[in-house]
């Protein structure tokens, strides 16, 4: 079946807008797997923090960013400050903290699911396009 002129030029134009929404959600899973990547990290590291602090231990290599550690002495590890979001902070005990993080893991997890199958949608459509166009 052949595509008239006017059906192909409306084709193209919405197999542009597929890949303008392609290119944003893959723009959106970056920032989302690298929110997952520090959240896997924070948990990581107040595991490591909460098993040194029962086996007595109290030094540890802080990072202070780019790339840049300290080594400190953690006089009391009995509280950790979350960012709950908005640039709120609240302050909870290190099981409640890692409880959040994990929480908030898995919800990052189900973003990056809920993204991918959005993705997957919007290139078998432009498969299809391109079929109709070829």
């Amino acid at each position: 079946m052949a595509v008239s002129e006017q059906d192909a030029r409306r084709m193209v134009a919405e197999y542009q807008e597929y890949q303008r929404s392609v290119e944003a959600l893959q723009g959106q899973m970056e920032m989302v797997r690298n929110t997952l990547a520090a959240c896997d990290s924070s948990i990581s590291t107040i595991t490591a923090l909460k098993e040194a602090a029962a086996n007595g231990s109290s030094e540890s290599v802080i990072p202070v960013g780019s790339g840049c550690f300290v080594h400190a002495e953690i006089r009391d590890f009995s509280k950790v400050i979350v960012n709950v979001g908005s640039g709120a902070n609240i302050e909870k005990n290190v099981d409640d903290a890692l409880a959040f993080l994990v929480e908030r893991k898995s919800k990052l997890e189900s973003m990056v699911q809920d993204l991918n199958e959005s993705l997957a949608k919007f290139v078998e459509n432009m498969r299809a396009i391109e079929s109709q166009l070829n």
